[in-house]
């Protein structure tokens, strides 16, 4: 994230909360994509109570998708989840773990994406990023630490704007032009990496 928002030309020295703002100003929609990486999402997505609808229950079960930082421990993310919601009248428990990883933001592999990517958009330029949310990607660099690996997709048919409200949407999709200048994309960075 400090890579992204450098390239942004908003470097990240102190209190997240400025830099949101600030991107806020310039750009209310990346802010809006900004924001998740910078911290720890909860998103309640399935609440259990009683299996009679006649009877009151004494408990209640709320299950949260929690998204962290790469990096982030059980002991940070309950220190930050108990800041806003304080100690009392609930019971935290962590029922999944997945600690996220993250690939340098260089590497060679960005290198020849950036190269790709100035080639095939002169002016276009490539910026770090976080996904706050699971991928494969968190999988390999697990399994092999050396591992690189990028969620790029180039796309120039639709917008960041256009695509990112529709993912895991109703109407999920993308431009059949821009799955085409993916596979180009692929295959090019692989040939050049190859040396083939």
């Amino acid at each position: 994230m400090r890579a992204l928002l450098a390239e942004l030309g908003l470097p990240l020295d102190g209190d997240p909360a400025a830099v949101l703002a600030a991107l806020r100003e310039r750009d209310p929609v990346i802010a809006v994509i900004v924001e998740p990486m910078l911290g720890v999402t909860l998103a309640p997505t399935r609440i259990f109570a009683s299996e009679k609808i006649n009877v009151i229950p004494s408990r209640t079960t709320l299950a949260v998708d929690c998204r962290t930082p790469p990096g982030m421990d059980e002991d940070e993310v309950r220190a930050r989840i108990q800041a806003v919601l304080g100690t009392n009248g609930y019971e935290l428990e962590f029922t999944e773990k997945v600690v996220g990883n993250s690939s340098p933001p260089e590497s060679p592999l960005m290198d020849a994406l950036r190269g790709w990517v100035g080639r095939e958009d002169p002016g276009a330029r490539v910026v770090p990023t976080m996904l706050p949310a699971f991928t494969d990607s968190r999988t390999f660099r697990a399994a092999f630490p050396e591992c690189v690996a990028y969620g790029f997709f180039p796309q120039n048919a639709m917008t960041l704007y256009e695509t990112w409200p529709l993912v895991h949407s109703r109407d999920e999709r993308i431009a059949t032009a821009d799955l085409g200048l993916a596979a180009r994309c692929y295959r090019d960075v692989t040939k050049e990496l190859l040396g083939a």
